[in-house]
């Protein structure tokens, strides 16, 4: 008998975002180390439901941007995962830019090449992608995002003393609710449960104050 499991991007979303209220609600306010459980599955979720939101609407990007949002084989294969290419994946620095209000300045000018002007490539973008989650991210949100984001790559990815004013990732920590918000599709199946747990998370931050 196979032993093979499905877990669906919103069922791993969902799983993310529950995640993520347990180790708020867990966390001590003062340790550094309790804010990584935080940022990985929120930014996580982040990373799913952006997918979420864009793969559906594929065929109305680029074909530069198709590229970012294409489906693959969902069957675990080793050659192919253990070499995973970063290159072929939307990262969270784009998501934060193509997310952004247009006229922001742009986060990563080398992710928009092509034949056109970068700006005028990143402003289309911009505006396809609000058009189809209905928002964007404005400054000051763009700004704690950007903090939260430092935070993450600093605790995961890098293998050096880390020092943070842990209260500004406190406070920045709704901005990225609020982009989780923004990326949930309220119309769909999964989109109450989803906010269920958001819910959740927001309240666990509110206990910390």
């Amino acid at each position: 008998m196979s032993s093979e499991h499905i877990l669906s991007p919103d069922q791993n979303a969902l799983n993310s975002l529950h995640r993520m209220a347990r180790e708020l609600t867990d966390a001590d306010i003062r340790n550094i180390a309790d804010l990584k459980g935080i940022l990985v599955w929120g930014w996580h979720a982040v990373d799913i439901l952006a997918y979420m939101r864009l793969q559906p609407a594929r065929d109305t990007f680029d074909a530069w941007m198709q590229d970012y949002l294409h489906k693959g084989e969902p069957t675990l294969n080793v050659q192919r995962d253990a070499h995973w290419d970063e290159k072929r994946h939307l990262s969270l620095l784009e998501l934060i830019d193509i997310f952004s209000e247009t006229d922001l300045p742009i986060l990563k000018p080398d992710f928009y090449q092509g034949w056109q002007d970068r700006t005028v490539r990143c402003h289309e973008l911009r505006e396809h992608i609000a058009g189809i989650v209905g928002g964007a991210i404005a400054e000051e949100q763009r700004e704690k995002l950007l903090l939260l984001l430092a935070a993450y790559n600093r605790l995961i990815h890098l293998s050096a003393e880390v020092s943070i004013d842990v209260s500004l990732v406190w406070e920045a920590l709704p901005s990225l609710f609020a982009f989780i918000d923004m990326l949930i599709d309220k119309s769909s199946p999964a989109g109450p449960p989803m906010l269920e747990a958001l819910q959740r998370c927001q309240s666990a931050l509110k206990m910390k104050e």
